[in-house]
């Protein structure tokens, strides 16, 4: 695997990376006690989710199919 397949198959692996990051803090803040740190990782969390846009974005531009199929409505 070369050049745009590539790329696309670690922009793939890093959108999971985020998606789960996202997955971790969340089940986090629901067994934290401490306001001030559940806070912060939601901050973290939209940031997160802000990471998770940037790429499906960039996908979506490198892999016309997956763009397509984002588009359609079910």
């Amino acid at each position: 695997m070369e050049g745009k397949e590539l790329d696309l198959a670690l922009l793939r692996e890093d959108l999971i990376s985020e998606l789960e990051a996202i997955n971790q803090y969340q089940d986090h803040i629901a067994d934290m006690e401490n306001d001030e740190a559940a806070k912060v990782l939601e901050h973290i969390i939209s940031d997160e989710r802000e990471h998770v846009a940037e790429l499906m974005k960039i996908i979506q531009e490198l892999d016309p199919k997956q763009a397509e199929k984002f588009g359609k409505k079910t």
